[in-house]
């Protein structure tokens, strides 16, 4: 059997130091994510579970990144199916449901409870955000898998339609098990053919895509989640321009729909319920002229009950006279009791005299 040469001995301890650094600085990365992840009093968990918020809101309304790098797979939880039946009358113990028995995605439309479908839903809304008229050459060279005459054939005609959301406010809390909920305040915007549409206020600033995001802000980049760097730029507020003016006119073209999601998170910081809120009278606010519509029956209605009240005698005017009513009872009865220990103090004093 050959010895081993000293040269050989020397490269071979040479790599077994190498690979025990490695495997050392790997260890240590582990242990040090570990307890980023595990320490839910710290900041790097605050702003982990705070981003997968944000990203999921954008990437479900708008054009977030998470639908692509597989951050939906990675932000719920795997194990979702549907809500268990609610606990006998006679029970008397009452045990939290398990991860496994939570509702993933609901709003008033949809109820998803896989997630794999919550993929495709966010991967549709994704599509949906941004939608564009193709040219017709192009629209017939895709369908007959011919190739454009020349490479501009492939940009679209014109956009169609915008879709994003404006995050508002976002607040958190934590349970005594690890659980956390997280709401988030957002509107959601509808812009049809955005390309009509100028920023009513526009003003200087810096493109988005130097600026750090807000996702970027919030998590720490050893955490390993996906934050877009760029995000692609909405106007704030989108108006119709005059032409040969830099006036702008409120747009028919553009909707806004306020949204309150709710999300709960696990120990290990997945998503175990995702629940949207929509207010119907928002909702119905989508529609032209149901707004003013309801302006005015809000307040209509509002009139109609106060009158209803003022002919019951529930009014304010008679709640304030019965007040004083009341008052003046009040006072009467004071000035009538002192007049009462008067008169006996007056009738006490002739008696104390003839008994002196």
């Amino acid at each position: 059997m050959p010895t081993p040469t000293p040269e050989k001995e020397l490269k071979e301890k040479e790599r077994e130091r190498e690979r025990a650094e490695k495997e050392r600085e790997r260890e240590s990365a582990l242990a040090l994510k570990h307890h980023s992840l595990s320490n839910h009093s710290t900041f790097s968990l605050v702003s982990a579970t705070s981003a997968t918020a944000l990203d999921v809101c954008t990437t479900m309304y708008g054009e977030g990144g998470a639908a692509e790098d597989g951050g939906v797979e990675r932000y719920y939880e795997a194990s979702a199916s549907e809500s268990p039946p609610p606990p006998a009358r006679n029970s008397l113990t009452h045990a939290r449901p398990s991860a496994n028995r939570v509702k993933s995605y609901e709003n008033p439309v949809l109820t998803a409870t896989s997630r794999a479908v919550i993929s495709d839903i966010h991967a549709l809304a994704r599509q949906l955000s941004a939608l564009d008229v193709p040219r017709p050459v192009a629209m017939f060279c895709t369908l007959l898998r011919l190739q454009p005459p020349r490479p501009g054939f492939g940009a679209p005609l014109f956009q169609a339609l915008r879709v994003w959301t404006e995050i508002g406010d976002l607040c958190e809390n934590e349970s005594f098990d690890g659980h956390r909920k997280t709401i988030v305040e957002h509107t959601l915007h509808i812009l049809v053919l955005p390309g009509l549409h100028r920023d009513s206020h526009a003003h200087p600033r810096a493109h988005p895509s130097s600026a750090p995001s807000s996702h970027d802000s919030l998590v720490p980049s050893s955490l390993g989640l996906s934050a877009p760097t760029s995000a692609p730029f909405h106007p704030t507020a989108p108006g119709l321009g005059i032409p040969g003016t830099s006036l702008t006119l409120p747009s028919p073209l553009h909707f806004t729909l306020p949204i309150t999601t709710r999300l709960a998170f696990n120990e290990q910081g997945r998503i175990t319920h995702h629940r949207d809120v929509w207010d119907v009278r928002d909702v119905a606010g989508l529609v032209p002229g149901v707004a003013l519509a309801q302006w005015v029956a809000t307040r209509v209605a509002a009139a109609g009950l106060a009158y209803a009240a003022r002919a019951l005698g529930m009014g304010a005017a008679a709640r304030a006279g019965a007040r004083a009513r009341a008052g003046g009872a009040e006072a009467g009865a004071g000035a009538e009791a002192g007049d009462a220990m008067e008169r006996g103090m007056a009738g006490a004093a002739p008696h104390e005299d003839a008994v002196q």
